[in-house]
């Protein structure tokens, strides 16, 4: 987008125009790349990712994904962490505040 444009309010028509036009595109590797590079380091707020939890909630799951879910779990034994992993966890987590632990 050019300099003269950025930042100019289009119509809801002309968004749908563009959103039409760009379905279905492939992005090449790097702009994939590019993409991906902007986004690291990068955390959703709390009303974000409220946003998407529930955007989420009451999906139904196919037959087929959840199988796979079912074989990936399949095996495991015990979720539980040893008492000195708790230790080193509950240690590093002493003093800090509930909304710095979540990011």
């Amino acid at each position: 987008m050019s300099e003269s444009k950025k930042g100019r309010i289009v119509s809801k028509e002309t968004r749908m125009k563009l959103s039409v036009s760009n379905m279905g595109k492939k992005l090449s590797d790097e702009t994939r790349r590019r993409i991906s590079e902007s986004a690291k380091g990068k955390t959703a707020s709390m009303t974000t990712r409220k946003r998407m939890s529930e955007s989420h909630m009451g999906k139904k799951l196919s037959e087929e994904h959840r199988k796979r879910i079912s074989e990936t779990l399949k095996g495991r034994k015990n979720h539980k962490q040893s008492k000195a992993t708790r230790m080193k966890i509950s240690k590093t987590m002493k003093g800090k505040i509930k909304s710095e632990i979540i990011v």
